[in-house]
């Protein structure tokens, strides 16, 4: 490339440097400038060519800021602390696979300057930790999304581990599947739709997901299904199915000692009826029957379930198994 091409380039390659190298506590003197042109692109130039290049990013509009420790920029999409929570997102997340997890992480720093690297020194626990080996769930994310946003069904085969740890189907023929919401629930995709056989509601698991097609077929009308008929909203119905169980909601009276109450406003929602009756509180909620009895005897030391009397006999049993099998 002839001297005069590569003098025209000196502007990105400046950019570039700040990108990387600076921010507002890592600032950069022209002497600098000028020593990571010459190292990394092999471009010399003078604090002249420094000084009017960055002049003019900043009439561009790119956010440089000068004081008298030097430059540094100021324009990034995502702040440090963002950044991390992303990170942290992704590695919380043991259904990502490791290759796609590995490349999503490495993304997201190459988001910051290279000091950024230094503050999360915790992403390498990513080898350590238990991720699938490989699913669709990116693939199901972006076709079931297309699918959501045409108004279409979907057919697919639903997975479940066996006692060999492999995914095996379910059944031998497709699902056909109205899908209406992909959501997030204690860290796991979901997609929230319905079995075309049916008018209630199911939850799949994203990642169990394989073989996912758009069909031609107009999806049923939400109003059609039995959660949704009375205009129920997505998060009215997310509070109901804490454990993500199908089936329907049903009213709930808990008896819940003081410290037990945050628990239930965590899992429960800011809309339960909360009222003192002597020493404890009556929790009013709708729920979905299936996930509240498992709700309660995860946090039966401060939860009691008083109604419906079907409710408070199924947790019963499940307690007075479980003392059979620890009680020998």
């Amino acid at each position: 490339m002839e001297r005069g091409e590569i003098k025209k380039l000196y502007i990105l390659y400046i950019l570039e440097i700040l990108k990387k190298y600076s921010d507002a506590d890592h600032k950069l003197k022209q002497q600098d400038i000028i020593n990571r042109m010459k190292s990394e692109y092999g471009a010399v130039c003078d604090r002249k060519t420094i000084s009017r290049n960055i002049n003019d990013l900043m009439d561009a509009g790119y956010e440089i800021e000068q004081d008298s420790g030097g430059y540094y920029y100021d324009g990034r999409t995502f702040d440090d602390s963002e950044l991390r929570l992303l990170i942290d997102s992704v590695l919380a997340s043991r259904y990502i696979p490791k290759k796609q997890a590995d490349d999503l992480v490495a993304r997201l720093i190459s988001q910051a300057g290279v000091h950024f690297k230094k503050k999360v020194r915790h992403i390498y626990s990513l080898d350590n930790m238990q991720r699938a080996e490989r699913n669709d769930l990116f693939w199901n994310l972006e076709c079931i999304g297309d699918a959501i946003d045409e108004n279409k069904q979907i057919a697919f085969y639903y997975n479940k581990y066996d006692t060999e740890k492999k995914l095996v189907k379910t059944t031998q023929h497709k699902h056909v599947v109205n899908p209406y919401y992909i959501v997030i629930a204690n860290g796991k995709y979901y997609l929230v739709g319905n079995n075309d056989k049916y008018d209630d509601i199911t939850h799949f698991r994203l990642e169990r997901i394989s073989d996912v097609e758009i069909l031609d077929n107009v999806r049923k009308q939400k109003e059609k299904v039995s959660d949704f008929k009375d205009g129920q909203d997505l998060s009215k119905h997310m509070l109901e199915h804490v454990y993500m169980f199908s089936g329907p909601s049903t009213g709930v009276i808990l008896k819940v000692s003081a410290g037990g109450i945050n628990d239930c406003i965590d899992w429960l929602g800011r809309d339960i009826g909360i009222r003192k009756e002597g020493d404890h509180y009556l929790v009013d909620t709708v729920t979905n029957k299936q996930a509240i009895k498992y709700w309660a005897v995860q946090f039966g030391d401060m939860v009691e379930v008083l109604e419906p009397a079907d409710l408070r006999a199924d947790v019963a049993a499940m307690v007075k198994r479980m003392h059979d099998k620890y009680g020998r």
